[in-house]
């Protein structure tokens, strides 16, 4: 695989709880471009909040006959295989997928990682750097807020937007990069 090469994720929940998963998307771009995306339901076995509801758009009923997390995260590896991963706010989405982790009985694998927020405040000047606000500022078209996989393609075309500014990716990586593994 190319040394060019990351996974944007996004993560929806049911709930406050960080094993309470509603749904994944995924977007897998090499040499700047968007080459493969995943995305599923999850049955969370939880109850939804009325608030991420809201937020979410995503009802009980709507999960009702989709996979749990225990069944999609061999796929999500996969998908994943050894590239890093960003997440736009990954210091949620991250403990949303260790902690998911944890709760299947399973190891965290070693896993890098990195923040398109942070990037971002760390790249650029702009008045906010929520994911609606940094679309906003590349003048890209975003429909779906709150949509993992939405906000997952908005994700990788931020990341491949900040990254113009850096050597490369390992460079980057090398300075804002992160490890999740299992914390004892």
């Amino acid at each position: 695989m190319s040394e060019n090469a990351f996974v944007a994720l996004d993560f929806e929940t049911a709930n406050g709880k960080r094993t309470s998963i509603c749904s994944v998307g995924m977007v897998k771009v090499v040499d700047h471009e968007i080459v493969e995306t995943f995305y599923t339901l999850v049955n969370p076995n939880d109850y939804f909040s009325q608030q991420n509801i809201a937020v979410h758009g995503i009802h009980p009923q709507d999960v009702e006959a989709s996979p749990t997390f225990t069944e999609v995260y061999p796929y999500m590896l996969d998908f994943i295989d050894s590239l890093p991963v960003v997440a736009h706010n990954a210091a949620f989405d991250m403990n949303v997928l260790h902690e998911s982790i944890k709760s299947c009985g399973q190891e965290t694998p070693s896993m890098t990682y990195f923040c398109s927020l942070q990037l971002a405040r760390r790249t650029i000047n702009n008045h906010r750097y929520g994911l609606n606000h940094m679309m906003q500022f590349y003048n890209l078209d975003f429909h779906g807020h709150h949509d993992a996989l939405n906000d997952a393609k908005a994700c990788a075309m931020i990341t491949f937007r900040l990254l113009k500014h850096y050597d490369n990716l390992a460079t980057m990586l090398n300075v804002y990069g992160k490890q999740l593994k299992d914390k004892d």
